[in-house]
């Protein structure tokens, strides 16, 4: 099963255990209110009771605007250097028989990464180890009506949040830009949890490598964002364009650069450019059950698709000749601009990408 990388936030109810039942002596429980502007003055209308002062709480309950917000804490596109080789030898291997192309991968990258498990300046604590995946994509994928989102919003248990990787590159690394971030950061299983409002993994600090990658509890290495060093052994030239793998559904994908002119093979290439920008602005949520703050880019609900901005489409795709599709396909485009990877599938997905399938 696919697990996810956890943000640990500092919102620890550290609640005392004064209250034991082991404990003769008597506990007055208190109240206690949160103070998210740390101002030593909480705010009325969010408070626990307890024995001893949790910490982000005081006694005081005098703030009427306790606007301090974690987004205003948070915004972090950092990254981690990468100066570690691995010990392992990428694998990838790719057969296609009829109308099916499969793909297997150890998700070993033939690249530098960051330094990943137990140790001083590890950017998380999960090693990279070796995977067995197995990945069976359409040759003939074809357009539906509705897209398919990578984040479900709206659903419950396992129907919500994280619900695909977008595809496989030619390395046998999978992108994978969903985080399973949701707000208010008490976990994916809070009673409180909000997958309206989930942290965009190249604004926040997830412990990602010069590469926008990072690895999972189970030792797979992949990619929130674009695979600089991959992406550099290429040598990707900016008057062609460049296929580096395949999405979910078949389509495939290719780096920045693409006919000005969709079918025109005649035409310039450009740098394509994504249809999203930043929302203006404020959230308008308490902080309590909806972020509140600026939209800066901490969120991925923080960003809205503008029909025309740019030269992509909602699914950061277009339809177009490529070199290897003469004939014209759609195609996904890897953009520097959020989302980055796209968030939406054009046809239908794997369920190889299915997360909690592989």
């Amino acid at each position: 099963m696919k697990n996810r990388i956890k943000l640990v936030l500092v919102i620890v109810l550290a609640v005392s255990a004064a209250c034991s039942d082991n404990d003769d002596s008597t506990c007055t429980e208190l109240t206690w209110y949160q103070d998210f502007d740390e101002d030593n003055l909480g705010n009325p209308d969010v408070s626990i009771e307890a024995c001893e002062q949790p910490t982000g709480y005081v006694a005081n309950n005098s703030d009427t605007d306790d606007s301090g917000c974690l987004s205003d804490q948070i915004l972090d596109g950092s990254r981690g250097d990468c100066n570690q080789t691995l010990a392992f030898t990428a694998s990838y291997n790719q057969t296609i028989t009829g109308a099916t192309r499969v793909i297997t991968s150890n998700s070993i990258p033939d690249h530098l990464v960051g330094t990943f498990g137990m140790g001083p300046g590890s950017l998380n604590p999960n090693a990279i180890s070796e995977q067995n995946e197995s990945y069976t994509l359409t040759m003939n994928p074809t357009e539906v009506n509705v897209l398919t989102p990578l984040l479900s919003t709206t659903g419950v248990g396992a129907n919500a949040g994280p619900q695909y990787s977008f595809g496989i590159l030619l390395n046998g690394v999978e992108l994978d830009p969903v985080a399973a971030e949701p707000f208010p950061h008490e976990g994916v299983m809070s009673p409180n949890v909000n997958w309206e409002w989930n942290l965009e993994a190249l604004n926040v600090n997830l412990g990602l490598d010069c590469n926008s990658a990072h690895v999972q509890p189970t030792g797979k290495y992949h990619y929130h964002g674009s695979p600089v060093l991959f992406l550099e052994s290429l040598s990707v030239p900016t008057d062609a364009m460049t296929l580096i793998g395949y999405a979910a559904d078949g389509f495939p994908i290719y780096y920045k650069y693409a006919y000005s002119e969709g079918l025109n093979t005649n035409s310039s290439v450009v740098a394509m450019t994504s249809s999203y920008q930043l929302k203006s602005g404020n959230r308008g949520g308490d902080g309590v059950t909806d972020p509140c703050g600026d939209y800066d880019g901490v969120y991925s609900n923080d960003y809205e698709y503008v029909s025309g901005l740019g030269t992509l489409d909602e699914a950061n795709g277009r339809t177009g000749v490529t070199p290897e599709y003469p004939s014209g396909t759609y195609y996904y485009v890897i953009t520097d601009d959020y989302p980055s990877i796209p968030r939406f599938f054009k046809g239908t997905p794997s369920n190889d990408f299915k997360i909690g399938n592989n």
